[in-house]
């Protein structure tokens, strides 16, 4: 092979093979293209800074066509390593790429600086046919720097910019300062069965998808401080789209799964199927679009969420950075207003909530609104314990600039969902249940048009003012839908704008009215037609 390096430089073989842990572990290929950073001075002995020899095996491995580079038996310190070209970087079962202590040595990124560069300990850019696999560790001692400082000063496990056809398979990535993996306008993306323990201190996110194309997440195991998968757009010009996450385990004290607010432009054509989210401090599933752009056509399937203290938020305003905030790219919400959030689904998801729960939140403003979203079998078990003080709330603000938490509102009147400022929402088969008394609506919905119901059952409370209430509503369609015990009034409608409501066969026979109205709703737009009643 022309420019080949010696046979010295090359993956030892014989020696390897003694090594059973490492030998089980090896990619496959033949081993003139392994590169064993021990052959290029690497110790090992996780004292060395081996960043120096790491660099020159990754270097050579690309100059001759592309391999493996492999850390095997042994703690590897270093600083900042630069993936090239058609390497793999491999890290045994035995094996440990532990991060310096000195910020200074990791690699500096200018790009999105705000007069500070971001740093990250492995880095690629604009390479293509680059992996990280194995089934050792990757640490980033992510406790020896300021916590919920400067970006500057905390540096990022992976960082991967501008990249196509990326595998990340099996690897551990442990205690980053930051996010622990960010991928950024990459393309034909496949992480599998990758475990991330990233629990510590602020803003430890685990994957971060930032404007990629063709992504597909699989059978990872991810706990962070902050988002466990974290859709964002950076930069105008690079959407982010079709994007498949299967088998995942995740768990959070911030959002197990959140889309936004920093999306700077749309993400779109996303599945989500088949995961656990767990013991999560704040939402298990948080859509927020904050800047301008789209949001839509995503799907979210076969979910299970166990200990999640507010299961679903969706929001669509703006965001208004305050003064000391920071972040590793810039926060524009200028065109905020033209934003969209649209098309939707969720459909088979089971989840329980904690005692001091929040309910699911779709929430607009006067001018902009989320439109089209589903519910379809979900049951989902609230824990209770709400007031009759808390559920007569009746005006809730905009708060069209604030950050978009699921708490900036307080407390919200309902035990279930709150719907304000939205069109098309669609629930059907949905099954809200209590593990204790609650004396709030399980729905309020305020400012709604658009409004289906098809088999939505529903736990009450018979002091409870009503187990559904409407506020200047239009369009509303009620069918098939039951009380699961004695409740009060089924339905409540408020407002001089609520107009056609609708309720047809729907089985209430465990409440005492079926409709109540307050003076200002026009009775005669509320029809009702084969609904059962016990008298």
């Amino acid at each position: 092979m022309a420019g080949a390096v010696s046979a010295g430089m090359l993956f030892n073989f014989p020696q390897a093979k003694a090594d059973k842990h490492t030998v089980d572990r090896l990619p496959g290929g033949s081993p003139e293209h392994w590169y064993d950073v021990r052959r290029f001075g690497a110790r090992g002995d996780g004292k060395t800074n081996d960043a120096s020899a790491i660099q020159k095996a990754i270097d050579a491995c690309s100059a001759n066509g592309g391999g493996v580079v492999l850390l095997h038996n042994g703690t590897f310190r270093s600083g900042a390593i630069i993936l090239k070209d058609h390497v793999e970087l491999h890290l045994t079962s035995t094996a440990v790429l532990l991060g310096s202590s000195d910020i200074h040595d990791f690699h500096e990124d200018h790009q999105f600086n705000h007069g500070e560069p971001v740093r990250s300990f492995v880095h690629a850019d604009s390479c293509r046919h680059i992996a990280i696999t194995g089934s050792g560790t990757i640490d980033g001692q992510g406790h020896l720097f300021e916590s919920g400082g400067s970006y500057a000063v905390r540096p990022f496990l992976i960082q991967l910019r501008s990249c196509q056809d990326v595998r990340i398979e099996n690897v551990l990535l442990h205690n980053s300062a930051v996010w622990a993996c960010w991928l950024l306008q990459c393309e034909r993306v496949v992480v599998d069965q990758v475990r991330i323990d990233n629990p510590i201190s602020p803003n430890r996110d685990g994957i971060d998808i930032d404007g990629c194309k063709e992504v597909r997440i699989s059978n990872c195991h991810i706990t962070t401080e902050d988002d466990s998968l974290a859709f964002k757009v950076s930069e105008r010009g690079h959407p982010c789209r079709d994007v498949v996450i299967t088998n995942c385990i995740l768990s959070s004290q911030c959002a197990a799964i959140r889309f936004g607010p920093d999306a700077a432009d749309d993400i779109e054509n996303v599945t989500i199927s088949n995961c656990v989210i767990r013991d999560t401090r704040l939402n298990g599933i948080k859509i927020q679009e904050a800047m301008g752009a789209a949001i839509r056509n995503i799907t979210f399937s076969n979910i299970v969420m166990d200990n999640v203290r507010g299961p679903v938020s969706i929001r669509v305003a703006g965001w208004q950075l305050n003064p000391g905030d920071s972040a590793p790219f810039e926060i524009n919400d200028s065109r905020w207003e033209s934003g969209t959030l649209q098309n939707i689904l969720f459909n088979n998801i089971q989840a329980t909530m904690p005692a001091d729960n929040i309910c699911i939140s779709l929430t607009g403003t006067s001018k902009t609104r989320p439109r089209q979203i589903t519910f379809s079998n979900l049951d989902f078990t609230f824990a209770g314990g709400g007031t009759a003080r808390q559920g007569s709330r009746r005006h809730v603000p905009d708060l069209d600039r604030h950050y978009p938490e699921m708490y900036i509102f307080g407390e919200l009147p309902a035990y279930g969902m709150y719907i304000h400022h939205a069109s098309g929402i669609r629930m059907e088969n949905v099954k809200f249940r209590l593990a204790d008394r609650d004396l709030r609506p399980a729905l309020v919905c305020d400012d709604v048009d658009q409004l289906d119901l098809s088999g939505f059952q529903v736990a009450g409370d018979r002091d409870a003012e009503s187990a559904i209430r409407l506020q200047n509503c239009q369009e509303v369609f009620i069918e098939g839908s039951r009380t699961l015990n004695e409740t009060g009034t089924f339905l409540r409608v408020e407002g001089a704008e609520s107009k056609a409501v609708f309720l047809t066969g729907n089985l209430l026979h465990g409440a005492k009215n079926i409709v109540e109205t307050t003076t200002e709703v026009d009775r005669s737009e509320i029809r009702l037609l084969n609904n059962f009643q016990r008298q």
